[in-house]
């Protein structure tokens, strides 16, 4: 009884950490894909921001991820000139996905993910 009134606490401790930082590993994943997939839209010829979100929501929401925050760093990449660079960053913070309630190790915790490609756009001065 003893030995297991010592051990137990601290194996439910471990125990609850893996299951927080697995969750951070796989939103993490999640997140870097809907920006990769965000952004390959973003630098296609033709492409709206409506795309772009509804293709990033899509990813997320399959992952159950409902609460979320994306930034464009390419303010008119409707018009970016071919080989500009378009940048998507996808923020999410942890305590709106946790599985635990209230995550004790990472609650405050922001995971971000981004991603970086060249535009595929012939621009707004046609080059």
């Amino acid at each position: 009884m003893v030995e297991s009134a010592l051990v137990l606490p601290v194996f439910f401790i471990f125990v609850y950490g893996m299951i927080e930082m697995s969750q951070m590993g796989m939103t993490f994943q999640l997140i870097s894909d809907a920006a990769r997939e965000g952004c390959r839209v973003a630098v296609l010829n033709g492409s709206m921001q409506s795309d772009i979100d509804a293709t990033v929501q899509a990813i997320l929401n399959s992952g159950g991820i409902t609460k979320y925050t994306s930034n464009i760093s390419q303010s008119s990449f409707q018009n970016p000139n071919l080989g500009e660079y378009v940048t998507l960053t996808i923020s999410v913070n942890f305590s709106d996905v946790s599985w635990l309630s209230p995550p004790q190790f990472l609650g405050s915790a922001t995971i971000t993910a981004s991603a970086t490609l060249s535009s595929e756009q012939s621009g707004a001065n046609g080059s």
